[in-house]
């Protein structure tokens, strides 16, 4: 199994007492882009984390380090620290591939799921391979290019045109600040090492998968829509949500209902 470093740590940000709840960001996020969500969640220790190549967690050289294997090994590590454990685990978009994949390895420190807008890998070899390929185009735009034309270009794309919408500007302008503190070559890194088409498939894992999920996904994001309730069908313990007018983003866009959800998963678990 693929493996980071073992000097390799996962910078946090630790809020409340209580049951253990670990936050997952998307890609170019940080903890901090899921403090709307994190301080709807109060009640619970919430421990936010910086994935490897994002906010104030290292960027190393070496590819192998942010694979998604190895960021469930990391993310084990720091579950089975967590006092009162096992914790609850919530994911968003890359970080809920993150969090399966830290099911499928490690049930044993997961208390529940709660996947946003995540998906479990593309099935199809010829699928991978050409998603690979673009996200090394990416990749290469940033070494290229730079950060900022990278960012711009990012949420210019049609997924984010809902989040645009709900934001105001300065909310909006927030979010961009956010993720230009990314460090560049960690960005490129993941992209190679973490997307889509670099990740294990797990779809065959799910129905293996006893730990009580929630699939949350936003009514307007279609393609998740239909990932989302693929993979509620095949885990053995699973409930659909899907918030109506919200994109993508889910839990910027309704932070309300998005929270009301997990909070209701989280209690029951």
């Amino acid at each position: 199994m693929t493996s980071a470093p073992a000097a390799l740590q996962l910078a946090t940000t630790v809020t409340g007492s209580g049951a253990p709840v670990i936050v997952i960001h998307g890609f170019t996020g940080s903890a901090a882009a899921m403090a709307p969500l994190v301080d709807r969640l109060k009640g619970y220790r919430r421990v936010a984390v910086d994935l490897v190549g994002h906010g104030h967690s290292p960027s190393p050289p070496d590819l192998a380090s942010y694979s998604l294997e190895a960021t469930a090994e990391l993310l084990a590590e720091l579950a089975a620290a967590a006092p009162d454990g096992p914790c609850h685990v919530v994911g968003y978009s890359m970080g809920g591939r993150v969090a399966l994949a830290l099911a499928t390895t490690h049930p044993e420190v997961c208390r529940s799921l709660s996947l946003i807008s995540a998906t479990a890998g593309l099935a199809d070899a010829a699928a991978r391979a050409k998603r690979r390929e673009a996200d090394e185009a990416l990749a290469d735009q940033i070494d290229e290019l730079g950060l900022a034309r990278f960012v711009d270009d990012w949420v210019a794309l049609p997924m984010w045109d809902t989040l645009r919408a709900r934001l105001d500007p300065d909310e909006w302008d927030a979010s961009i600040r956010q993720r230009m503190k990314c460090n560049p070559a960690g960005l490129a890194n993941s992209l190679r090492a973490a997307g889509t088409g670099s990740m294990t498939p797990l779809w065959d894992q799910l129905v293996g998968i006893a730990v009580p999920t929630l699939v949350v996904c936003g009514e307007l994001d279609a393609k998740f829509v239909t990932t989302g309730r693929k993979m509620a069908s095949l885990l053995p313990d699973s409930e659909l949500v899907v918030p109506d007018g919200s994109g993508h983003a889910v839990h910027l866009e309704d932070p309300d209902r998005c929270a009301a959800a997990i909070r209701q998963h989280l209690d029951a678990h």
